[in-house]
């Protein structure tokens, strides 16, 4: 007879006679808990009164909002995992598992847990192969203030009849056709996401991501946009890695512009030293092909002709991130860069070289995020047509901060609506600044979005 693996259930009981030492003195209301969604302590007791009582759904639903609320807590975590055994429910059990095991903010000692728990027999006994499936809707806007490029210097570089290096005077904004350049617009963006899951053993499943994206300006034509993507990736647990592999293809559909299809396969693993400490790496291959045609046709020319090659490319990256989770609630990270794009045309193909360093704070209200990026890019040939003695190298610094959570967290008001915390927020503000050997490269932008997100699950 095979025996169960003790020192998991150990710390469920474990974390249940904590929870039920610390005694209930009067009847905990849905007010109180309404006044004060992140005490801590206060919303523990009143799950174990909802399960006393026998509401289990009601346990079930205040467990997913601490779970949100502090998601590096493992006691959470695994008393919410408890209480879905004793519902029997193999589905929510392997749906929360694997949104655990996938979930970036899951502490490392939690998943190893998990990973036990998995082996354990009670779940030998039942089906090992489950479907599941959850679709997103996706509403943001963007500002940018720069939309069209504008350099630094207010110039750019060229040369003359006789092979000379001359500067002239950027385009002035809010002129040309259809205003094609311009200093400030913003971009909206509506997409659809459908993501199916199976569960194929007892640590690994497969997922299909079917998505739609639309993007449109408010005032600039040029650059509109319908983007179809798929993608299939694996997720594999063995003992501290977590391994990822996937493939994916995108088609985009660009207004006034050139259409091309891309394709690419990459993996991802993170490998888990101890509850501190884990590091990350990754690998990827893009390959990116344009669609030549003969429409449409301006002044007797064939706009699309030869966008094949002309912008032909493909993409290798590599990554490797060392995160340090100072705490529950705080981690820091350095990831160090290289990338390298074979383009059609030579003087568009380079190397890439850059460090990130990044900092993540859980909030009551959200996640907040902070991350600077610098990369050195080297292109590998002169583009005669802008200078045929200088070669382009390009020093970039982009800066991110952002806001993510449950809608819930910054808007109380909401839980009355958005009950099963499906709804979440994000608010960010990047910049990007560019330096460049060439002046026509030196472009400054910085980007102001809003997003909120709908998700549905249809296993529920």
């Amino acid at each position: 007879m095979k025996l169960i693996n003790a020192k998991p259930i150990f710390f469920i009981i474990f974390i249940l006679l904590i929870i039920n030492s610390k005694a209930i003195s009067s009847i905990i209301t849905y007010k109180e808990i309404l006044d004060n969604p992140t005490d801590l302590e206060l919303n523990l007791n009143y799950a174990k009164q909802q399960e006393k009582s026998g509401n289990i759904k009601s346990t079930i639903a205040t467990l997913e909002r601490l779970s949100i609320l502090y998601p590096k807590n493992a006691d959470i975590k695994l008393y919410l995992l408890s209480i879905l055994l004793k519902m029997d429910s193999k589905v929510k059990v392997d749906l929360m598992v694997s949104t655990m095991l996938n979930d970036p903010n899951t502490s490392d000692e939690t998943k190893k847990l998990i990973a036990e728990l998995l082996t354990d027999e009670k779940f030998e006994k039942e089906e090992p192969k489950k479907w599941f499936a959850y679709m997103d809707f996706t509403y943001s806007g963007t500002e940018e203030d720069n939309i069209s490029g504008r350099t630094k210097s207010g110039k750019t570089l060229a040369v003359d009849n006789d092979e000379n290096e001359i500067l002239l005077p950027f385009i002035k904004n809010d002129s040309g056709h259809h205003k094609s350049t311009m200093e400030y617009d913003k971009t909206y963006t509506r997409g659809t996401s459908l993501t199916i899951g199976r569960i194929l053993d007892q640590t690994s499943s497969l997922y299909l991501n079917l998505g739609s994206t639309f993007n449109t300006n408010n005032k600039k034509h040029k650059g509109e946009s319908d983007i179809y993507s798929s993608s299939i990736s694996y997720f594999k647990a063995y003992k501290n890695h977590y391994f990822s592999p996937y493939i994916y293809f995108n088609n985009p559909n660009y207004r006034r512009q050139e259409d091309y299809q891309v394709k690419g396969v990459g993996i991802n693993n993170t490998y888990i030293f101890n509850d501190k400490f884990n590091l990350n790496y990754a690998l990827s291959y893009t390959d990116s092909r344009y669609h030549s045609r003969p429409n449409p046709v301006v002044g007797g020319i064939q706009l699309f002709k030869e966008a094949g090659d002309n912008n032909n490319n493909e993409a290798y990256s590599a990554s490797i991130r060392l995160n340090h989770n100072i705490s529950n609630r705080t981690q820091i990270s350095t990831k160090l860069i290289y990338g390298k794009t074979d383009h059609a045309k030579e003087f568009h193909s380079y190397e890439s070289n850059g460090v990130n360093f990044r900092a993540s704070r859980i909030f009551s209200f959200g996640t907040l995020s902070a991350s600077a990026t610098y990369l050195y890019n080297t292109y590998q040939a002169k583009n005669n047509a802008i200078s045929m003695l200088r070669y382009r190298n390009d020093r970039s610094l982009v800066t991110n901060i952002s806001l993510r959570g449950d809608i819930n967290q910054i808007l109380p008001f909401l839980r009355k609506i958005n009950k099963d915390n499906t709804t979440f927020y994000t608010l960010s503000f990047r910049e990007s600044n560019v330096n460049s050997s060439l002046p026509n490269y030196e472009i400054k932008r910085a980007f102001k979005t809003i997003g909120i997100t709908k998700r549905v699950n249809f296993n529920e």
